[in-house]
């Protein structure tokens, strides 16, 4: 990725915090701050916190504009034309990937809104998204320090914050004891999971491997993947190698086995990308695998993060959290 550009209607520290470190994730710290960075964000109603200016002008090689700088002489901050666009787009030469709907970069729009956003690429020679950019970037002002300081004079929280309130997701209550195994859901017909784009295992201490970087799923969990085993024996079966798809990454070579072993606890497992190899620690933490065109997206949180709590009550609410196994109180779910 060469460069990003983001025009928004309101921004908060929260949101840009999160946005950017989930960017940042994806690609790899030294490439993001590599990456050209132009954010437009407005004044309007006071909804953008001068927080948020400051960190997304402490970002390398990044550029801020204001949209409708004027208003910070006006009560309220009330704009003769409110600024309110939500475009994210991020340029490399083969493509340009956008994001546009209805989400501020706020914390709130990223993780407890009810929000519709739409993605996808555009090829090079498509000029569509440039030219909204074009019109979007248009009349703005770069932001300096003396309009910075001028908009903090005056700038107050608002006390009515509807935009951005940034409740924390509510923690479902799952009670692993309680929960179907995932196996035998499966055997009833009750669930399949390829009829599901998300799976999201809880990681554990992932004792199995020097690395930590050996997953323990649920048997049937090579149903997600698209690559059902036949028969469980008592052996130790490689099923398949799904693509995995990390950081701009796939790995093609990471092995999903069965371990039926008198010996072994009857689960399946997937090694996953090492730190070394441009992976995460696992240790206790959420792991999302999505589904795409191109295999199966790794996305890692810890386990109490906010955005991990989303998943677990989106399978929650959809009735399919499971126990990995007869033994143990890891759970799982899909999406």
């Amino acid at each position: 990725m060469e460069q990003v550009r983001w025009a928004v209607a309101y921004s908060t520290r929260k949101g840009c915090e999160r946005l950017i470190k989930r960017v940042a994730d994806r690609i790899g710290q030294s490439k993001w701050d590599d990456t050209k960075k132009t954010f437009v964000t407005s004044f309007d109603f006071g909804l953008t916190d001068p927080a948020a200016l400051e960190f997304l002008a402490s970002q390398k090689h990044s550029e801020v504009h204001v949209a409708n700088a004027e208003v910070h002489l006006r009560p309220g901050f009330r704009p003769a034309q409110a600024y309110h666009p939500k475009l994210y787009l991020f340029d490399d030469p083969k493509a340009t990937g956008y994001v546009v709907g209805s989400a501020n970069l706020t914390a709130s729009a990223l993780i407890s809104n009810t929000e519709v956003v739409s993605a996808g690429f555009e090829i090079p020679g498509n000029s569509s998204w440039n030219d909204a950019w074009t019109e979007l970037f248009f009349n703005t002002q770069p932001l300096t320090q003396n309009i910075l300081r001028d908009y903090k004079k005056t700038w107050s929280r608002p006390k009515l914050r509807a935009v951005d309130p940034d409740p924390k997701p509510k923690q479902p209550v799952i009670i692993a004891s309680g929960k179907n195994v995932f196996w035998d859901a499966i055997e009833r017909g009750g669930v399949d999971p390829m009829l599901f784009n998300h799976f999201w295992v809880e990681a554990g201490s992932m004792p199995n491997g020097g690395s930590h970087n050996q997953l323990e799923l649920p048997r049937g969990a090579d149903r997600f993947f698209g690559m059902p085993l036949s028969q469980y024996s008592e052996a130790h079966i490689i099923i398949g190698k799904p693509p995995l798809t990390l950081r701009g990454r796939v790995w093609r070579d990471r092995p999903l086995t069965w371990h039926g072993a008198k010996k072994m606890n009857k689960m399946e497992r997937i090694n996953l990308p090492t730190l070394a190899q441009g992976g995460f620690d696992y240790r206790h933490t959420a792991i999302l695998f999505r589904r795409h065109e191109e295999g199966f997206e790794i996305n890692v949180l810890p386990w109490d993060d906010d955005a991990a709590i989303a998943w677990r009550a989106a399978s929650e609410a959809l009735g399919i959290v499971f126990r990995l196994g007869k033994i143990g109180a890891r759970i799982c779910g899909l999406f």
